[in-house]
């Protein structure tokens, strides 16, 4: 059977109560809550052919950029494939279809066609901001949001969600003070939209104002204490601004107290966190040597193929506490990544070859040649993804080559 939901999409499935019960998913997914995936089992357990949900399960599983998910991926979007979807949901599975042989740019233009279709359709408009964030097309980012929202109604519970998604596209395009009132008004709506939250912490980054920044991050992180992992990503985020406002100890016991204990999770963005901090905090002179150690626990992780700005993380750790295995398998992974004539491996061989045998050869303290390389990859920088505060770490490591 077909279900209307509130937002006029169809959904396949065999139960009248699931597509109800999948809004309540969406509400955990919203807030970050760490039940989130417990809480869709029941639901395809009890209907197993409500195609949105094995569409959310493929989408969550391929953004954890995790290669051991690879196994249940499958399951999920085989699941998917057996099923009589409708327009809507058939172009899901290409753009599933498509990430499980990660073609990013057919993935794009699949997602694209859904929201221009279905431009409330919050699961496309989520990964395709995923995508267009680790793609580095901020630009993307922000007008696949701003043509989405233009389609949600104003009372709607979703929609300062969806307006919190575009504070980031407008900040990361450089319009701050729109994406600062975008933000604040989507963390009133609801204080529990860390992704608004976050994007108003770029800004204030971004302009240098800290003490607002430390301010701001103090007044939301209390209402996080059982949220997922990405609160450790707004830790971080304080901890930068500690660090750029001058307070480099208290960033490093902000490290201490905060980032150190979700590394046990082998989460890629834990991971990638601790390793730019640590940078950062040796850079303002202070000794993190032994917390460098604790990170060579992740270094099977070294050989993914997700996604190139997570990769050069782990080839950060590997060249710094001078795990030469590791590194000699990290850079062989990215020459033969380097190869593949999808996405990703392009921008590995166009940038990421060379951010790497730059931390390499600076870690071997050939700081002229690694100084060098990072320079040459300034103008394409952005193409490897991240954010803005993410990738100053390369422009940072060049100045202290």
């Amino acid at each position: 059977m077909q279900i209307e939901d509130h937002l006029g999409l169809h959904h396949s499935c065999d139960r009248d109560d699931s597509v109800h019960r999948f809004d309540q998913v969406i509400d955990r997914y919203l807030r970050y809550a760490t039940d989130t995936m417990d809480s869709l089992h029941p639901i395809l357990e009890d209907d197993p052919t409500f195609a949105t949900g094995h569409i959310f399960k493929s989408y969550q599983l391929k953004m954890a950029s995790d290669p051991r998910f690879k196994v249940p991926l499958q399951q999920a979007a085989g699941a998917l494939g057996e099923l009589e979807l409708n327009d809507r949901e058939s172009l899901h599975r290409d753009a599933i279809d498509a990430w499980l042989r990660d073609d990013l740019v057919l993935v794009s233009k699949r997602l694209a066609e859904l929201l221009a279709r279905y431009p409330t359709d919050l699961l496309a408009l989520k990964a395709a901001n995923h995508l267009h964030f680790y793609r580095g097309d901020a630009k993307a980012m922000r007008d696949a949001t701003d043509a989405s929202l233009t389609a949600w109604p104003e009372d709607h519970r979703w929609r300062s969600f969806v307006e919190g998604m575009l504070s980031f596209g407008y900040e990361e395009t450089g319009h701050f003070e729109r994406a600062e009132a975008l933000g604040r008004a989507a963390v009133a709506a609801d204080p529990m939209d860390m992704w608004a939250a976050h994007s108003v912490a770029h800004v204030l980054h971004m302009q240098s104002r800290w003490q607002e920044g430390l301010q701001w991050m103090d007044e939301c992180l209390p209402h996080w204490q059982s949220t997922n992992n990405f609160t450790n990503h707004l830790h971080w985020h304080k901890a930068l601004m500690l660090v750029d406002s001058g307070e480099a100890e208290a960033a490093l016991q902000l490290y201490d107290d905060c980032l150190i204990r979700p590394l046990k999770d082998d989460f890629y963005l834990d991971v990638c966190n601790a390793a730019s901090l640590l940078h950062r905090l040796e850079m303002r002179g202070l000794n993190v040597n032994e917390r460098w150690l604790a990170l060579s626990d992740y270094q099977h992780r070294i050989t993914d193929q997700e996604l190139v700005f997570i990769t050069l993380h782990y080839v950060m750790i590997a060249a710094r506490i001078g795990d030469k295995s590791a590194l000699e398998r990290g850079m062989a992974s990215i020459d033969a990544w380097s190869d593949s004539p999808l996405e990703q491996g392009l921008t590995c061989q166009a940038v990421g070859k060379d951010l790497a045998e730059a931390l390499a050869l600076r870690a071997k303290g050939q700081t002229t040649e690694a100084k060098s390389l990072l320079e040459g990859t300034f103008d394409t920088l952005h193409t490897i993804g991240g954010s803005h505060a993410q990738r100053a770490l390369f422009h940072e490591l060049a100045r202290n080559a």
